[in-house]
Parts: structure tokens; C-alpha cells; sequence
């Protein structure tokens, strides 16, 4: 169980060193430091290694590493990284598969993350047209205790453009 800990602190300490290369501009740096942190189990520098690759910083843009190291923060309980796994089925048009991870997100949340019900508004709004369902989600965001006040106001405008 100590060296249980031990891991656990060692790669606490190499995700905050890596946090402050970050923030000096060492992105590279930061890389090396995050995804050894995320090999030593840290769900929190896994979710960031996963972004790393999904956005290219730090390191070359890999679409197969960034779901990999989400997945394995989805199974250590880091609902950011089923956001983000939906992010990236959103963004290569598999409606179905975004729509599971976004549902996982909000699962994770207790029924209540104000961005991934967005996300699915968004999906509903998008190719597969269902404006009930968009308004529903879009509702939730409104009411949602997890939230940023950027996505209310988008939910906002687009219940308006909806006419819901």
C-alpha cells in the first residue's frame, strides 16, 4: 500500500512540474511531463495528455492517442474525458458515437453537466434535425448547476432560434 502512495505522489508532483512548464511556455516540456504523470496513473494528466494530442501541443495532432488516454481517464472516473471522447466523435461527424460519450458525461455528473447537454442540443440541431430534443437538452443547460454562464447564454440563443 506505500508504494501504492509513493506512485501516487510521484505522479502528482511530475503533473504540477508539468503544469509550470506549461504556464513558463514550455509546451514540449510540458508534454514529456504530463504524459509521464498520465503512464503512472494520473486520470487528471491523462484527460490532459488526450487534449495534448486532440489540439497537437506540445506534440504532433493523433486522434487514435488522444482516445486512448481519454478512455483511460473515462475509466478511472474523469467525466471531462467522456466530453472530450464525444468532442472528437463530434468533430469527425459520427453523430451516434458523440451522442453515447456525451450521455456518459452527464451520467458521470449525477444527470447534471450543462456543457455535454449543449453538445447534444447541438447534435439535434445539426444533421440529425430533432428540435424537441434540442430544446429539451437546451433547457437543461439553462437550469444546469454545472455550467459556465457562456453556455446558458448560447443555450439561450439557440432555444430563441428555435422558437421553443
Amino acid at each position: 500500500m506505500r508504494h501504492a502512495r509513493q506512485i501516487k505522489s510521484r505522479a502528482v508532483e511530475t503533473w504540477i512540474s508539468a503544469d509550470k512548464e506549461w504556464e513558463r511556455g514550455r509546451v514540449g516540456l510540458a508534454f514529456r511531463l504530463m504524459l509521464a504523470a498520465a503512464k503512472m496513473g494520473e486520470s487528471g494528466a491523462q484527460v490532459n495528455v488526450g487534449k495534448m494530442y486532440d489540439d497537437a501541443i506540445g506534440t504532433k495532432r493523433n486522434k487514435e492517442a488522444a482516445l486512448y488516454w481519454y478512455r483511460r481517464a473515462y475509466r478511472r472516473g474523469e467525466s471531462t474525458a467522456a466530453h472530450n471522447i464525444g468532442t472528437v466523435w463530434r468533430d469527425d461527424g459520427n453523430f451516434r458515437r458523440a451522442l453515447y460519450w456525451f450521455e456518459r458525461a452527464i451520467q458521470m455528473n449525477g444527470g447534471d453537466d450543462g456543457e455535454a447537454s449543449l453538445e447534444i442540443a447541438k447534435l439535434y440541431l445539426g444533421e440529425d434535425q430533432d428540435p424537441g430534443k434540442a430544446a429539451f437538452f437546451l433547457r437543461g443547460v439553462c437550469k444546469s448547476k454545472n455550467v459556465t454562464q457562456a453556455a446558458v447564454e448560447e443555450a439561450r440563443r439557440l432555444l430563441q432560434t428555435t422558437g421553443r
